[in-house]
């Protein structure tokens, strides 16, 4: 589920496709009808996006989305949030997200916690990982039952779990350099203006740390989709 032009799957749909996993991108923004169900498929990528998680003065699908999330969590099939995709799963599912004090941007290291390590996808993560970021927005508190499995000092959750096969994580693993300037032109500016950097010194931390981004993040991707994969096959 693609919310926004600029912010497509990237590395993380080549990974998932690594594991013989086909993405079908349905881009709402464009007019494409958001699924009520998920019946044809095995598993929803939610991805990110300028707009609130409640925009939906915005974001006209928003609310189609939120029904398609909700309904799929509460089946436990295989769902992932990314950055603006765990805000929705928060948002559809009883959490509360609201605009942060900081905006975090560009590679930030995330902690994760106990539940995280024993974790069969974000386990797969060092205990302390990097991941670029770009957002304000963030999860206040989870949804009811949520366990959170990664946190960082200004933004708690960081990534959590539902069920045995949901999951969100708060930043970007899917970005290279190429997207961030993109994101750069076309953010709000209270992100650049509040984070305590400018968008060429995160272009250089991103620039710095992509191929260990990349070596991190892979992994947690390839468990998740194991799990579309085992799901499809009963």
């Amino acid at each position: 589920m693609q919310n926004d032009p600029e912010a497509p799957p990237a590395r993380v749909g080549k990974w998932i496709a690594e594991r013989s996993v086909i993405v079908d991108t349905v881009r709402p923004y464009l007019g494409d009808a958001v699924p009520s169900t998920l019946d044809g498929y095995d598993g929803l990528l939610v991805l990110g996006g300028a707009i609130g998680a409640l925009d939906d003065h915005i974001g006209t699908w928003l609310p189609q989305v939120r029904s398609l999330v909700s309904h799929s969590v509460d089946a436990d099939r295989p769902v992932f949030g990314i950055c603006l995709g765990l805000q929705i799963i928060s948002a559809a599912c009883g959490g509360t997200v609201e605009l942060g004090d900081t905006p975090e941007l560009g590679v930030c290291w995330i902690d994760i916690t106990d539940d995280g390590r024993e974790d069969a996808v974000i386990g797969k993560l060092p205990m302390r990982a990097q991941v670029p970021q770009m957002h304000r927005d963030g999860v206040l508190r989870p949804p009811p039952g949520a366990t959170v499995l990664a946190t960082s000092l200004s933004y708690p959750v960081q990534a959590f779990r539902i069920g045995t096969r949901v999951y969100g994580v708060q930043g970007h693993p899917e970005i290279d350099t190429s997207v961030m300037v993109r994101w750069g032109d076309e953010s709000e500016a209270d992100i650049l203006e509040g984070a305590g950097k400018s968008l060429e010194e995160a272009v250089e931390e991103l620039s710095a740390s992509e191929v260990a981004i990349e070596d991190s993040w892979r992994p947690v991707f390839h468990a998740w989709a194991d799990l579309v994969v085992e799901y499809a096959g009963g």
